[in-house]
């Protein structure tokens, strides 16, 4: 393991402000709303953040102010750990306006751009003068991000995947043997280039564990989990590329046996009917919920309402290489709070609906 500790802490050096939430007894994460793209901020018990991806870039500040109307909520002042997974515009893109808004002050992420366009490529470089600003490392699988009383892992980044099991994990996967590899008429895509280098983390509070992919691809979640399954199980699982097709096997979802699921999908973004009915034959799973109401899942597929943190979608459905049309209207997010016996709540902030898991033995 590789802990990132060393190199993080010269931050202290550049003079960061300490800790500006009083220490809880819970883990909390937002998953924010960000119309497709991917914003969710960790709180720890001890007050510090951890933000993983910004949303998209433009709408006058859009996904940067629901971001930080979250941070409010949450009593934070401060992002002590940025991670972005890759150099996509819906996961990097609203660095520079959230840094306007709030101090960032690490920044962790898989290094450098591996797209060549000119548009991708400026959009990197709009994102690497942010970065310059704080304190910047490159992660590597077995990472360890020192956040005081969580346990926090990469379990992949930069194409490259954890070799070593995690503690109580490394049991043979089974779903190995079956695993079917999407074809290139689906990964042949430029974009996958870097899908498939997502820094994805494992997150843990004493006996709860949760995971956050990134898009990491089908394909390189079978080098991810197989033969073996370093990662183990969780209780929730933070859905990988907001629903869509070419992410979330059965060698992935199923091995991690996940109690809950939670899809940051767009209304038209994600929510893939595929990515229903891979969760819904999980075993031992008890919920899904979701940030939009998805338009390919239709009435067959969706969530009854309680589970659902945006209903309305009025608009046309964006080109398949643009982002979403704005929609500048309140944005409403699903809240996750984990007791360290393993216990668990999952809260829809747009009707205040909350559900209880209680803690279960592993």
């Amino acid at each position: 393991m590789r802990s990132l500790l060393i190199p993080l802490v010269i931050v202290g050096m550049l003079g960061s402000s300490p800790r500006t939430q009083t220490p809880s007894q819970t883990l909390d994460a937002y998953v924010i709303d960000v119309e497709g793209g991917e914003a969710t901020l960790f709180v720890s018990p001890s007050g510090e953040s951890m933000l993983v991806d910004t949303g998209w870039p433009g709408f006058d500040g859009r996904d940067a102010d629901r971001i930080a109307v979250v941070a409010r909520e949450a009593g934070i002042k401060q992002i002590d750990y940025l991670v972005v997974t890759h150099f996509h515009a819906d996961h990097m893109g609203g660095a520079a306006q959230l840094a306007a808004r709030l101090p960032l002050r690490r920044f962790i992420d898989h290094g450098t751009t591996v797209d060549r366009g000119d548009a991708a490529q400026a959009a990197f470089q709009a994102y690497a003068e942010v970065r310059r600003q704080g304190v910047h490392v490159e992660a590597q699988p077995g990472d360890k991000i020192p956040i005081a009383g969580l346990s926090v892992r990469v379990i992949a980044a930069g194409g490259s995947v954890l070799r070593s099991p995690l503690e109580g994990a490394g049991m043979s996967n089974a779903l190995c043997g079956p695993f079917t590899f999407q074809g290139p008429e689906i990964t042949s895509r430029a974009a996958d280039a870097e899908d498939s280098r997502s820094v994805s983390l494992s997150v843990a509070y004493g006996a709860f564990r949760t995971v956050i992919m990134g898009d990491l691809t089908w394909n390189k979640e079978h080098d991810l989990m197989c033969p073996n399954n370093n990662v183990g199980t969780v209780d929730v699982y933070l859905v990988s590329h907001h629903g869509s097709e070419t992410s979330g096997s059965e060698a992935l979802v199923h091995a991690l046996g996940p109690r809950v699921a939670i899809m940051n999908n767009g209304p038209r973004k994600g929510g893939a009917i595929q990515t229903f009915q891979i969760l819904r034959a999980s075993p031992g799973l008890e919920d899904l919920w979701q940030n939009h109401y998805s338009v390919p899942g239709g009435e067959q597929h969706n969530r009854p309402e309680a589970f659902i943190a945006n209903l309305e979608d009025s608009r046309p459905a964006a080109p398949a290489t643009q982002p979403p049309p704005v929609h500048m209207g309140a944005a409403n997010w699903i809240k996750l709070s984990a007791q360290a016996d393993g216990s668990f709540t999952v809260t829809n902030s747009r009707t205040a609906y909350t559900k209880r898991y209680a803690a279960q033995r592993r």
